[in-house]
């Protein structure tokens, strides 16, 4: 054993886990831990945007694309604070990073000293966190450093992926101890999460499908990550049954696919939807079944569980029979799961024809294609968001890496931007925190530099976080913005002219004296960053403005001023208990008893 001081023993296990960066933004509490970095920076890259939020949306979606968890740190008291949205947002989506938040030393607890969080417990902040992280650890001296660091990137890849914390009194960073430095070969990476199916539920499942004249194959989140895509498609093309995917999962097949039905859910595409309401049973993989995705729960809109059958597999046993009643639960990580299916589809030499439902869900693919493909050539001004998105589509590589925000413009990609590639597709899911994306879109140029990377956003979303584009500059990190323009927060608008009778308030961004509808110049603001803006009013000057901003090697944003009045298609529904659930406005709901 040799002596370290605090941060060398951080500093020195990072980079035995080959991590690449730490992200994250200095204060008193965090100084003491970049020290350590100090003299390693030829191995570990700081990365610090100029909120602590936004590092940890650009970890979490670094995490989505790579595997790695990065550490995101922050001084103490708002920092912390600060870092909690992103950590929530990671934990709902099933993504890593680990959180190290500052503390006051170990002689100060229970003193109230500057940003300690004392009044009920000292020194606190690990109960903030609990319930969105794996797990949480305080560590009370640097001998706690070598036992939890390869206990936090356990926990973080295995299983079901998540945020892990270290609270660390500051000054543990300088304080010296005796210790031996542990190796992750030996104490984190050698786990084996991939948890098999046993063979009599693999059977069951399989004879299920077989015998079923409806078949689907719902591919949520979890299929993403376990990085089962190339399983999924040779099961779905093996057996003949059609996929279709929750938000989370969307990009595991290509829309190209004739199997794949695309995104069943409030503001999904109509085939997946008109299909789920139709199946006799459903095998889900990774999906959770939220109210988004299930139409809160509603029969006939998105499901009819029962009589639909249901056959989940999940890694998480909680998740299963969560919000439906199941058939057969399996617990399993969905990678292992498929293969174990395949194989023992093929060991049997079973197969199904089913051309009458694939006839069917055919002809609503048909339908839903008649209804897109028009808003390709759309000429209206304002700007209608569709042609927007397919022109994006058609001048994009198939590698572009597109991270969504929240609101109508996640809505709008969720319908209308193609993923020919998987992990092409990244969006916030269950937690949706605005800012996500527009931040994100940097870790994933991080993971990915030899690919385009944009970030479709709204108003609302970029000015909570519009610095992005100045870190961008900062670290040569030529991203695309695509800014729609509507001068509110429109889904939320949307909900108050849908559900509440068209009673607008606190939704529009307009000056107060004179109810002008009124933004700041988003093209200006990225130009003076350091980055190019470009507004643009016409459609048909969207396609070569993004053509040039992906081929630029500048940061770019696009401010494209869209019809704030045009809703995005309803294909199933949500409800906001106890107002009544607005009616598809393509499809009609299916109840069968």
């Amino acid at each position: 054993m040799a002596e370290y001081r605090g941060n060398e023993i951080i500093a020195e296990y990072l980079i035995k886990e080959n991590i690449p960066y730490i992200m994250g933004y200095a204060g008193h509490g965090a100084i003491g831990l970049l020290d350590g970095i100090y003299d390693r920076t030829d191995k570990i890259q700081v990365i610090w945007p100029r909120i602590e939020q936004a590092a940890g949306f650009i970890a979490d979606v670094y995490y989505r694309l790579t595997g790695v968890p990065v550490p995101v740190y922050t001084s103490t008291g708002p920092g912390p604070m600060n870092l909690t949205i992103a950590v929530a947002n990671a934990f709902y989506d099933s993504s890593a990073f680990l959180a190290i938040t500052g503390q006051v030393t170990t002689d100060q607890f229970d003193t109230g000293a500057l940003q300690e969080e004392y009044r009920y417990f000292a020194g606190d902040f690990p109960s903030v966190l609990k319930p969105i992280v794996k797990h949480s650890w305080q560590v009370r001296k640097v001998e706690d450093l070598p036992r939890y660091l390869p206990k936090a990137y356990k926990l973080m890849r295995s299983g079901r992926p998540g945020p892990c914390h270290l609270d660390i009194p500051y000054d543990l960073y300088i304080h010296r101890a005796d210790v031996e430095i542990p190796d992750p070969q030996q104490w984190s990476t050698p786990i084996d999460w991939r948890t098999p199916a046993s063979p009599e539920a693999v059977d069951k499942a399989l004879d299920m499908l077989l015998k079923t004249p409806r078949p689907l194959i719902l591919a949520g989140g979890g299929v993403m990550v376990s990085g089962a895509t190339e399983e999924l498609k040779e099961l779905a093309s093996y057996l003949n049954i059609p996929v279709y995917t929750t938000l989370m999962g969307k990009g595991v097949m290509s829309e190209e696919d004739a199997l794949y039905l695309g995104v069943a859910g409030c503001w999904g595409d109509y085939p997946a939807a008109e299909a789920a309401r139709n199946a006799d049973l459903i095998l889900a993989v990774g999906a959770r079944f939220a109210d988004l995705h299930c139409a809160s729960w509603l029969p006939g809109y998105t499901y009819n569980i029962p009589p639909t059958k249901l056959v989940q597999v999940d890694i998480d046993a909680s998740e299963i029979g969560r919000n439906y009643p199941v058939e057969l639960g399996i617990i399993a990580d969905a990678r292992a799961f498929l293969a174990q299916m395949l194989a023992a589809a093929k060991a049997k030499g079973l197969k199904r024809e089913g051309k009458a439902w694939l006839d069917e869900v055919y002809d609503y693919k048909t339908e839903w294609r008649n209804f897109v493909e028009p808003y390709a050539e759309n000429t209206e001004v304002p700007i209608d968001p569709r042609r927007v998105l397919l022109d994006m589509r058609r001048v994009a590589p198939d590698d572009t890496i597109l991270v969504a925000d929240v609101g109508n413009n996640q809505a709008w990609v969720e319908q209308y931007w193609g993923t020919p590639q998987p992990k092409t597709h990244i969006t916030p899911g269950g937690f949706a925190a605005m800012g996500f994306g527009v931040c994100g879109v940097l870790g994933a140029k991080l993971a990915r530099p030899e690919s385009p990377c944009i970030n479709v956003c709204s108003d609302g979303g970029f000015t909570m976080t519009p610095h992005a584009v100045a870190t961008a500059v900062e670290y040569d990190l030529p991203v695309v913005w695509v800014l729609f323009n509507n001068y509110s927060i429109g889904c939320i608008r949307d909900l108050q002219r849908f559900y509440l009778d068209g009673r607008e308030i606190g939704t529009s961004f307009r000056k107060v004296k004179t109810g002008e509808l009124w933004n700041p110049d988003y093209a200006k603001m990225a130009e003076a960053m350091g980055g190019h803006g470009v507004r643009i009013e016409k459609p048909a000057d969207f396609a070569p403005a993004f053509e040039a901003a992906l081929k630029s090697g500048v940061p770019t944003l696009l401010d494209v001023i869209i019809n704030r009045d045009t809703p995005v298609p309803l294909t199933s529904t949500w409800q906001m208990p106890p107002i009544p659930a607005a009616e598809p406005t393509f499809g009609k709901r299916k109840v069968r008893t």
